[in-house]
């Protein structure tokens, strides 16, 4: 079992300007649970994805691909899948990875 506060969660930059993540639990084999807060106007360059990613929206609104998404939404994207993201407004969201991209 595992529990993490708040308080708990560490938040680091990623590679993308406005984009920040605090990893919940690495999964053995690449897998990762994270949280990811995105500055109104980030993006996330087109990506592929090794295994599956499933996202769920805690608050705000951003686009996935070709899909709009606001707080309490689910996307899916599945392994050879592509999807870029970009941020409506300050947003965060709840992701599953199965496989971790290379250099993410």
């Amino acid at each position: 079992m595992l529990k993490i506060s708040p308080e708990e969660q560490k938040w680091v930059h990623a590679k993308q300007p406005g984009v920040m993540r605090a990893v919940m639990r690495d999964v053995e084999g690449g897998g990762r649970t994270s949280l990811i807060r995105v500055a109104k106007g980030a993006t996330i360059e087109m990506h592929g994805h090794i295994g599956i990613e499933e996202v769920y929206v805690v608050s705000g609104s951003l686009r996935v691909g070709e899909f709009k998404l606001a707080a309490g939404d689910y996307h899916f994207t599945g392994p050879g899948e592509t999807h870029d993201l970009e941020a409506y407004e300050d947003s965060v969201f709840f992701a599953v990875t199965e496989k971790v991209i290379p250099g993410r």
